[in-house]
């Protein structure tokens, strides 16, 4: 589904007259198969989120120091989205959550409103059509009904969390990207994510990429994991996990 070849991000910093080249990611390799959950753990800043925005299209590898541009493929084809068509066609089946839950959210729109323009755009469906199965996801994420009026500057940090991830589960999608975004959440809702996100894996066999420093996390919702270091290599870790 999933294929990373040999992908390297740089980019240049200026201060004071000097140039830095900064290596983020290094000839970065990863095969995700549909049905599999792979968790990418790692410290803050070592490159983990670069990684999933290059996944998910919304940053391109970069040349390495040999000038050597690696290449993401999507279901065996390399991933272009240099048109509308092709970006709607992949964010219909690709969609990433993100930490900041809230400045991921309009603020000036209602959660209800954040929920229903991706359905628009992507999917031509509207509210009444999906009214069954947002309810239904709000029971289960253990949000009221009455949170689909308020503006998102009205709910929390946890809240704002869920209505993400609804918002990204209404499209459907065949691979879901998590950049730590159950690190807002207490520890008994996290566990209730956590279970939520491996039925629906299980059941729908979808495809699930976390990025993560939580090694509970990590365990509990992924089969596989890797580790990146520091200098924004991917190491595959089969006999136990240090970060």
């Amino acid at each position: 589904m999933l294929k990373l070849c040999d992908v390297s991000y740089q980019y240049k910093s200026y201060r004071f007259f000097k140039t830095t080249q900064n290596n983020v990611l290094k000839h970065i390799s990863l095969e995700l198969n549909e049905g599999e959950s792979l968790a990418i753990m790692g410290k803050s800043g070592c490159g983990k989120s670069t990684l999933a925005q290059i996944a998910c299209g919304l940053l391109s590898p970069t040349l390495d120091e040999l000038g050597h541009r690696g290449e993401v493929y999507f279901n065996n084809q390399p991933l272009k989205l240099s048109s509308i068509h092709q970006r709607r066609l992949f964010y219909t089946q690709v969609q990433i959550l993100f930490q900041d839950s809230i400045g991921s959210l309009n603020p000036r729109l209602s959660c209800l409103e954040n929920l229903i323009e991706p359905l628009i755009y992507l999917r031509g469906t509207t509210y009444k059509e999906n009214l069954k199965h947002i309810e239904s996801l709000l029971e289960t994420l253990g949000l009221q009904r009455e949170i689909l009026e308020k503006n998102v500057a009205m709910i929390s940090g946890g809240e704002a969390q869920r209505i993400c991830l609804i918002r990204a589960l209404l499209v459907e999608p065949k691979l879901l990207i998590l950049d730590e975004s159950t690190s807002g959440l207490d520890y008994e809702l996290c566990l209730e994510v956590i279970a939520f996100l491996k039925e629906w894996q299980k059941e729908q066999n979808r495809t699930i990429l976390l990025i993560t420093h939580d090694e509970a996390v990590a365990k509990r919702l992924c089969n596989n994991v890797c580790v990146m270091n520091a200098q924004g290599e991917l190491k595959t870790n089969p006999k136990g996990i240090e970060v």
